[in-house]
């Protein structure tokens, strides 16, 4: 892949070891020509020196190659990862040349989603880090016969303190590769980093730019074949008849057959056109003329889904968190004799993920079981799951199953179901042949799976404001008991974003849960983007009731989290909130909790010439420790442009069981003249363990927009999506 391209210097090297081969990208080295001699030809056979451990090599010149082990797709995650162990190891990134590593369980877990990757690697890589700097200190003081702490390192050089002895990695990687690596390394002090933290360049980004980087809808090789494949309109349904002899009629066809598509449990049969082409086989497919079997699965739509949801509202729903006694001191009377309670339901729409580059992948079974697999997927350690289907045992499964890892188009928890890997799979283990499928841009969209539709009934209580009560009762799918029953305990997933840290006298967030046939899985901020909007936009209407600032009134009960209150109080700062806005302006605010991180957004909205635009969107993220700053504000810069369109453009709406968008005609992207003016990104500076990037931007945005219509125009949005112009 691009960004595995050799450098003169190491293919110079590298080509003495096999004779000539030609200096391209890694994916285009015949690796899947029966002929190849470099057949199992990974993107780590290449790197030139030797291995401290799997993700370190250094060559005796003293160039420093780290694995990115992970798949990149848009976070930034190849060159976060890598400055992690640079950190620690001691070198500059200027000194580090990064390469995409292929799928191997030598890396541990790569899969990736739920912003947990610097999270959950940022200790683990930090130690890696300092062991491998720890092991070439040994050698160098092994070679001035001192103790190691009489050593120091500067730019992948140990020095002996108060002398001029020194030795650069280069001379020591050898003899460091002898010794063990220690288990509990001395760590770094935050005030001694020079990479964590800064704004650091990204390597992977002048390709991305430019057109030239490789991702996996790019992968080629040796007789490809191109696949599509229809599928039942209803996601369910039964094959019973289609006319193969027509598709293969088309030039170019070679192949039509039956494949399946399992969905948490569910099988899915579509009729796979196979081709020289992807434009034979696209023709092909319009030829099959599918005859399904799907009369039980048409007796759904959106109505339908949303009136058995706001019927499930009115039950008690399972308890995830209670204070107080919402049930019992919601009607009591206040000392003047007054109590007030006001319900309201708030609702959210299926949506499609939508990624850039849809799902595709390629798969090259061959006649001898070997395998090579070109993975665009969240999650692509699929050797053991794979070698299963071939009767390959475990232990021979990465010998004989190759998986690369290109770049990914945008993932947003999409990719981290293999079933388009699954598909693709099957295909070539029958045909024994290289292949690549391809879904359309309305396969994309209209099979799923989605984003979870749901219903949030929310009320409020007050006794002449002496005691003041909230309920949030949320009503949706959940993802973990999709295809299997339910076993009365709230999924972990679903109560993403829901702040209990508000401190109201009376607390209660109920789930109950709603199954049907529509198929749901992970999409960015999961059921943050789901449930920060009810909740947030009802802590706006209690303060409003109160005739308190909205700000100002989160500041009041959050007092007993102080990140929450610095956070607003920057946001405070940073927005100039206090100023007062002219008669046609409004502003609204939000803040949301989720993935180990804090983010508030103050939203800002202008009529004018007739029109409502967003002039400016302030935000102000507490992430604990973060690796690269340029990278926290371009993901909150996304988030905030892909909740945007969550919130003000297209739903995925069913009729008959079908969803009815197909492409970006009906299910639009927010286009650029109708993006916020001004995104102002500000990070907040603490010694908090790391929190997640790639999704806690999301959440806020949409109730932060809403208070602010409300702000500007007296209405209150309770339903997403909506017209910014029909406010």
């Amino acid at each position: 892949m691009e960004a595995n391209k050799l450098n003169r210097r190491k293919f110079i090297k590298i080509t003495g070891l096999a004779g000539a081969m030609l200096a391209v990208g890694f994916d285009t080295l015949a690796l899947g020509s029966s002929n190849s001699t470099f057949k199992k030809l990974m993107a780590e056979d290449l790197v030139n020196g030797t291995q401290l451990n799997p993700f370190v090599t250094i060559s005796a010149e003293g160039e420093v190659t780290i694995m990115a082990h992970v798949p990149e797709l848009g976070q930034g995650i190849s060159q976060g990862i890598p400055a992690i162990i640079a950190e620690e190891l001691g070198v500059t990134m200027e000194q580090v040349t990064i390469v995409k590593a292929s799928a191997s369980q030598q890396y541990g877990r790569q899969s990736i989603g739920g912003s947990r990757s610097v999270r959950s690697l940022f200790t683990p890589m930090r130690q890696l880090g300092a062991s491998t700097k720890d092991v070439l200190v040994q050698a160098a003081a092994n070679k001035w016969d001192i103790d190691p702490s009489a050593c120091e390192v500067k730019e992948g050089v140990v020095y002996r303190k108060g002398t001029n002895d020194s030795l650069p990695y280069g001379e020591l990687v050898a003899d460091a590769s002898k010794l063990e690596l220690p288990k509990n390394p001395s760590l770094m002090d935050k005030k001694d980093f020079k990479i964590i933290g800064k704004a650091t360049h990204r390597p992977d980004l002048a390709g991305k730019v430019n057109g030239s980087a490789d991702y996996g809808i790019d992968a080629q090789t040796e007789g490809l074949l191109y696949a599509t494949i229809e599928r039942c309109p209803t996601l369910q349904g039964a094959v019973t008849s289609y006319d193969a002899d027509a598709a293969k009629a088309v030039k170019g066809v070679v192949e039509v057959m039956e494949v399946t598509r399992t969905v948490y449990g569910k099988k899915n049969t579509g009729i796979a056109v196979i081709a020289e082409n992807y434009y034979a086989a696209t023709e092909g497919r319009k030829k099959l003329n599918v005859q399904w079997d799907n009369a039980e699965f048409k007796n759904i739509s959106t109505e339908s889904m949303n009136a058995d949801m706001i019927k499930l509202a009115q039950g008690e729903g399972m308890k995830h968190f209670e204070k107080g006694d919402f049930e019992s001191n919601q009607g009591k009377k206040g000392i003047d004799g007054s109590v007030k309670v006001k319900s309201v339901g708030y609702s959210l729409p299926h949506m499609a993920h939508s990624c850039m580059e849809p799902m595709n992948a390629t798969v090259h079974v061959r006649e001898d079981n070997t395998v090579e697999v070109w993975a665009p997927s969240q999650s692509p350690q699929v050797q053991r799951q794979f070698a299963k289907e071939l009767g390959i045992p475990d232990n021979e499964a990465e010998d004989k199953i190759k998986v690369h890892l290109p770049y990914l188009g945008g993932g947003f928890g999409r990719r981290s179901m293999n079933d388009s890997l699954e598909e693709c799979f099957q295909i070539s283990k029958s045909m024994r042949k290289p292949i690549k499928l391809i879904w359309s841009r309305e396969d994309d969209t209209l099979q799923g799976p989605f984003r979870q539709i749901s219903h949030h009934h929310m009320t409020m209580s007050f006794n002449s404001g002496d005691r003041i009560g909230m309920q949030h009762k949320m009503v949706s799918p959940a993802i973990t008991t999709q295809g299997r029953p339910s076993n009365g305990r709230v999924p972990f997933e679903v109560m993403e974003a829901i702040n209990t840290h508000y401190d109201f006298d009376d607390f209660s967030v109920r789930y109950a849960e709603y199954k049907n046939q529509i198929p749901i899985h992970w999409w960015r901020s999961v059921f943050g983007s789901t449930n920060a909007f009810p909740h947030e936009s009802f802590i706006d209407e209690i303060a409003l009731e109160l005739k308190k600032d909205p700000l100002q009134f989160r500041k009041e009960k959050l007092k007993s989290e102080p990140r929450f209150v610095k956070v607003l109080e920057r946001l405070e700062k940073e927005s100039n909130w206090n100023e007062k806005l002219g008669a046609n302006e409004g502003k609204g605010v939000a803040i949301v909790e989720s993935f180990g991180s804090i983010v508030a957004h103050a939203v800002f909205l202008k009529r004018e010439n007739g029109k409502v635009t967003i002039p400016k969107v302030v935000s102000v993220v507490d992430c604990g420790i973060y690796v690269n700053s340029d990278q926290v504000i371009a993901q909150t810069e996304g988030n905030i442009i892909f909740g945007l369109t969550a919130a003000l453009k297209d739903a995925i709406t069913f009729k008959d069981g079908a969803a009815q968008q197909a492409n970006f005609d009906s299910y639009r992207m927010l286009r650029i003249n109708e993006a916020p003016r001004d995104i102002q990104v500000h990070l907040i500076d603490n010694d908090e363990a790391p929190g997640g990037v790639g999704e806690p931007g999301l959440p806020p945005i949409a109730p932060a927009l809403t208070n602010a219509v409300f702000n500007l125009t007296g209405n209150r949005i309770r339903t997403l999506p909506f017209d910014l112009q029909d406010i």
